[in-house]
């Protein structure tokens, strides 16, 4: 199994975590196996570990033949392959946060059990409105006060409208005075018995 695993590593030249090891060798060796292989390789110097953060990848020991840039090469490979698994690491914890926030949330939701008993007391809760209501209708004498409400609120805009009208008129009137009145404001209104009143 050693032997597999090291000619796989020494063939492809690159970094490899053990499940990459794994993986890539279709899962024809459990990650166990692969585990052993890569500690015994280890223990035998053909290839080397680096860790980066909480990600162990490891590389075949390279000939001494090979040149110092080759060598800084497979240390920068090294490095982009660990980056890459580190924030592949983070972008799974930050999912897996993300999961358990929405379960959490879940868990304090009330249950679809819940939900139907609470929906029968809300129905029970309006059936005893409308039945108030009707009672009230039928006490009034009308079974429909849309019509009221409406001439009601024609009645108020009505209101409304002249107020402005004639509140306008008497500030106008009002301002002619002050124009020639030796006094202030709140003097004339004094004199005149305004007392200012702002109606809504």
């Amino acid at each position: 199994m050693s032997e597999i695993v090291y000619n796989y590593m020494k063939i492809q030249n690159r970094p490899y975590s053990v499940n990459e090891i794994v993986s890539n060798l279709h899962n024809e060796y459990g990650k166990t196996a692969v585990q052993k292989a890569v500690e015994n390789l280890l223990s035998q110097g053909k290839i080397f570990e680096k860790v980066y953060g909480k990600q162990k990848v490891y590389c075949p020991v390279q000939d001494t033949t090979h040149d110092v840039e080759e060598l800084m090469r497979i240390d920068k490979e090294l490095q982009a392959h660990a980056n890459e698994v580190e924030s592949k690491y983070q972008e799974l914890e930050k999912e897996i946060k993300i999961q358990e926030a929405l379960l959490t949330s879940m868990k304090s939701s009330i249950t679809i059990e819940e939900a139907k008993k609470q929906k029968a007391i809300l129905q029970g809760s309006i059936a005893v409105m409308n039945n108030k209501l009707d009672t009230l209708m039928e006490a009034s004498g009308t079974e429909d006060l849309t019509e009221t409400k409406r001439n009601a609120e024609q009645a108020l805009n009505e209101f409304s409208r002249e107020y402005v009208k004639r509140k306008r008129l008497c500030t106008e009137i009002l301002d002619c005075i002050l124009d020639n009145y030796p006094g202030s404001k709140t003097e004339l209104y004094e004199e005149i018995g305004i007392e200012p009143k702002v109606v809504q």
